[in-house]
């Protein structure tokens, strides 16, 4: 969709303007009765500019916001937001009032008029003093913990908005009117009176949701979200109700408002900081929170053979399209296992719309195990697939800090690698709660066993080497190591497979890189076809590999002997075509 948003920018800002500035009689008069405004042949053409100017670049903003909806919409994500449009909207809000400025008298001096209602005044302080509080915490949490990025550009935007409003608001209070009739001068009043209106309501919803976005997901989510949609109509309903400038009671002193802005700052800030400094800090990944199971249809008796993602299409529904699904194993050709939705499983890496790589999830090779990305909290979890009890193994994560997870065969432990470029930190986790650790320069995990992992590490200069690496973290053998073949460590962790490019598969020690056994396989490869393929591992000791047969045109899978190299076909083990990005689970042949 954003091909198509780049393509119609352009032609909004062709058709918009003139379609704005085609200002209708009823605009007029309802702007006049709204502002208590009598009209006169005199200021009618004053009335017009003002609604033109206000018109063409709202409407502006809101037709690019909405570019920017269109632009996060994908295949399989179509959803409305709100909060890109009102932005937009709000931004030709100060785009139009800073043209009204440029154009008008420059000079300074109060006119001595309320231009906005007390409740309206009082709905932008106390927006403006939230908006700046919530910002102010959120920029602390971050310097305070190193978490939620994501809500710096939140911050920065309600910064703008605090600071732009009064600024604009002051701007309308004091410069000058134009020495000219009196009825046109009562126009020129009624157009700042009806710009304050926008300012302050619009202002204080823009800069209450921008701070509210800096927040982090979890806390007082209920509360917010509550706040969220209640403002705007309050705001709504002050920014239109009818009003007619009256003079001040008392003139401003010149300092009142420097004095009133400082304060501002000054509370907002010490809110924010007070508040940040309050929270404790976010949970360490060792803390492990359970949860019970929200539903049968997150959990399975048998076995989990494979899960993927399904293709949308007019067949499937929206939730089964956008959820990871688990297929249990064949019993038989007359027993066809059934599958469940992982519907708290994130899908897509990315938060605004599915992206070319999916997030990430791994299965045990005994099937009842699952570790993936949650949807709604954006932490790694394990999941028993047999109750449905899940628990944290990670804090809030960002889309550059999702790792590769891989899980040993029984599902107690499992190796998170971070997968960003020059990263290479893999923390092993055990599921049922045990402690975790970080190893520092881990390019590849190659499997998980009982007693740690191995891995291949990040090459220094042309050179990796394969390690082993204990459940206390220690790395316990260095050896040098090809990183290129296709390797994986056997179920119990003992010994290591690596298959290559011409057909062999080569039994290796992975403490001392030693190869203990190498056999070909015995099928006919296509001598241009890839490499094989490792793909899991089944009760009796073969490996089940994806090979590029002579007689098949396609892709064959295939149960290997690693002793004699005999390759079997694999008879009620079958990935769905209708789905994509495949992961692998329990290897349980007919």
């Amino acid at each position: 969709m954003l091909s198509i948003a780049l393509v119609l920018a352009p032609i909004a800002l062709a058709v918009v303007p003139p379609l704005m500035d085609q200002v209708e009689p009823k605009h007029v008069e309802r702007f006049a009765l709204r502002q208590g405004l009598t009209l006169t042949p005199s200021n009618g053409d004053r009335v017009l500019t003002y609604i033109r100017v206000t018109r063409r670049w709202r409407s502006l903003g809101l037709v690019f916001g909405l570019l920017v909806v269109l632009a996060g919409f994908a295949a399989e994500s179509i959803v409305l937001r709100p909060l890109p449009v009102f932005l937009g909207w709000f931004a030709g809000v100060l785009v139009a009032e800073v043209r009204l400025a440029r154009a008008g008298p420059s000079g300074r001096g109060d006119l001595g008029l309320r231009l906005v209602p007390p409740a309206v005044a009082l709905l932008w302080a106390v927006g403006a003093v939230a908006a700046g509080t919530l910002a102010c915490y959120g920029t602390v949490r971050y310097l305070r913990f190193g978490t939620d990025a994501a809500a710096l550009p939140w911050a920065a935007g309600a910064t703008t908005v605090v600071t732009a409003v009064p600024v604009l608001l002051r701007g309308l209070r004091t410069r000058p009117l134009p020495d000219e009739p009196a009825d046109r001068v009562a126009a020129e009043i009624a157009a700042r009176s009806r710009s304050a209106h926008v300012l302050a309501a619009g202002g204080a919803v823009a800069a209450l949701w921008c701070g509210f976005r800096s927040m982090p997901p979890d806390p007082l989510a209920a509360p917010l979200l509550l706040v969220s949609l209640v403002v705007p109509f309050v705001a709504l309903s002050m920014g239109t109700h009818s009003w007619r400038p009256v003079p001040r009671a008392h003139r401003e002193h010149r300092w009142a408002v420097p004095t009133a802005a400082v304060a501002t700052v000054t509370a907002a800030v010490a809110l924010g900081a007070v508040l940040a400094w309050s929270v404790p800090a976010p949970r360490s990944p060792d803390a492990v929170t359970w949860s019970a199971p929200e539903g049968r249809e997150e959990t399975s008796s048998r076995p989990i053979a494979h899960a993927a993602l399904p293709e949308c299409g007019t067949r499937l529904t929206f939730r089964r399209c956008a959820a990871w699904e688990l297929f249990a194993v064949d019993e038989g050709p007359d027993d066809p296992g059934t599958s469940v939705m992982a519907l708290q499983a994130a899908t897509f890496a990315g938060e605004r719309g599915p992206l070319p790589r999916p997030a990430p999830f791994a299965l045990s090779g005994d099937g009842f195990h699952a570790v993936y990305l949650h949807a709604r909290t954006r932490r790694m979890v394990h999941q028993d697939l047999r109750t449905g009890v899940r628990h944290d193994l990670t804090g809030p994560l960002a889309d550059t800090e999702l790792p590769v997870p891989v899980l040993s065969h029984d599902g107690r432990h499992a190796a998170l690698t971070a997968a960003g470029p020059g990263t290479g930190t893999t923390r092993l986790v055990g599921t049922d709660g045990g402690r975790s650790v970080e190893v520092p320069g881990v390019a590849r995990v190659l499997g998980v066993g009982p007693r740690g992992f191995t891995a291949v590490t990040l090459p220094e200069g042309d050179k990796a080497e394969l390690v082993t690496v204990g459940p206390d973290g220690a790395v316990r053998t260095r050896v040098p190591f090809d990183p290129a073949p296709v390797a994986g460590l056997f179920p119990d962790g003992r010994r290591l497979l690596v298959l290559t490019g011409d057909g062999e598969a080569a039994t290796v020690d992975p403490a001392t890189g030693k190869t203990v056994r190498k056999v070909r396989i015995r099928a006919e490869l296509s001598e241009f076809g890839d490499a094989p393929e490792l793909l899991g591992w089944d009760a009796r000791g073969r490996f089940l590999a994806r090979l590029d047969l002579d007689e098949a045109g396609d892709d064959e899978l295939r149960l290997v002997d690693p002793v004699t190299g005999k390759a079997s076909e694999a008879e009620g083990i079958s990935l769905n075509e209708s789905h994509r990005f495949p992961v692998l689970g329990k290897v349980d042949p007919w």
